[in-house]
């Protein structure tokens, strides 16, 4: 795995795979974190913030209109970096900024309840 990035380098990288992502109108973006202990014992521990793409690394096989197989090329984008205690919130509030910009090609969920009735036929309502 490539050596962790600085916190301007993971933001414009961010910041790329958000706007390719909205661009295929398709695919996710998944962030894991994981807390390391700092050699220093009186010293909180520093978190690696890690940034995914949705593809694999082994894609499945797709038959194209005349039955070939090809296989996807594309492969998973990866990067991360470490942010220490003391920078935690200021690095949180320009991440939250930045995925609340990248979310713009997304679709607004339907809040509309669909209501069905058993067997087709409506229920009588009492007055």
């Amino acid at each position: 795995m490539a050596p962790p990035l600085s916190h301007d380098e993971f933001f414009s990288s961010l910041t790329n795979l958000l706007s390719k992502t909205s661009e295929k109108a398709r695919g996710s973006v998944s962030m894991t974190q994981k807390s390391l202990p700092n050699s220093e014992s009186n010293s909180p521990p520093s978190t690696l913030i890690r940034i995914t793409d949705g593809n694999t690394n082994a894609p499945m096989p797709k038959a194209d209109k005349q039955g070939k197989i090809t296989k996807n090329t594309s492969s998973k984008i990866k990067f991360s970096t470490i942010v220490t205690s003391d920078d935690l919130e200021t690095f949180y509030t320009r991440y939250a900024e930045l995925c609340k910009t990248g979310m713009t090609g997304m679709k607004k969920r339907d809040r509309k309840r669909k209501t069905k009735a058993k067997g087709g036929a409506s229920k009588a309502v009492k007055a």
